[in-house]
Formats: C-alpha cells, structure tokens, sequence
C-alpha cells in the first residue's frame, strides 16, 4: 500500500487502527463469503446428515440385539473410534509441531 501521507505530518494511531479495522472487516467478508467455504458447510451439512441416517440404522439393528452383545460391541466401537480420532489429531498437530529433530539442528547452529 501506497504512503501517500505528508511526511511532516504526525502519525494518527487512530486512524491507522480504523483502517486495520476496516481492513479486516473487508477480509473477514470476502472469506466468509467464498466458494471455498460454502462446500465445506455444504460437505459438514451433508456429513452431519449421514451420520445421523447411520446412527439411526444402528439403533435400529441394535433394538434386535441381546443387551450383552450391544455392550461388547459399542465398547469395542468406541474404543476403535477414540484410536482412530487420537491418531488424527497426533497427525493434525505433527503439522503444527517442528519436528524434535529441526528444533536440535536449529539449537546446535545457533550454539555454533
């Protein structure tokens, strides 16, 4: 962006606020707005729907069944389910994390 302020003038903090402000504001708008965003609410809307046909169709199954084998095999469910989110999520912060072998090699170049 263009300085097109006198030099000799005096800086206004309150000014250059507003104008991050609006900036944002601008920014924030154009994101909400855009394609990208309405396929993931539009693929969300749709995940969320087809889980709930799939719990549905599981209550159902799980009306006909004895009490024991409902039990063993949610607890073994949530179990798989809880691995599987735990593994995400390790995956998911891998990306966010330096890896302990960059953090030694950053460390060892900086003692040099």
């Amino acid at each position: 962006m263009a300085d097109d302020r006198d030099p000799g003038q005096r800086p206004d903090v309150v000014a250059e606020l507003k104008r991050l402000g609006r900036q944002m504001g601008e920014t924030l708008d154009a994101a909400w707005s855009s394609a990208e965003r309405k396929q993931m609410e539009a693929e969300v809307r749709m995940g969320a729907r087809a889980f709930a046909d799939e719990f549905g169709r599981a209550l159902g199954r799980a009306r006909g069944a004895s009490p024991a084998d409902v039990t063993s095999k949610a607890r073994r469910s949530a179990v798989e389910g809880l691995r599987w989110m735990s593994a995400e999520l390790e995956s998911l912060a891998d990306r966010f994390t330096p890896a302990a072998e960059d953090e030694r090699g950053r460390e060892s170049d900086a003692g040099s």
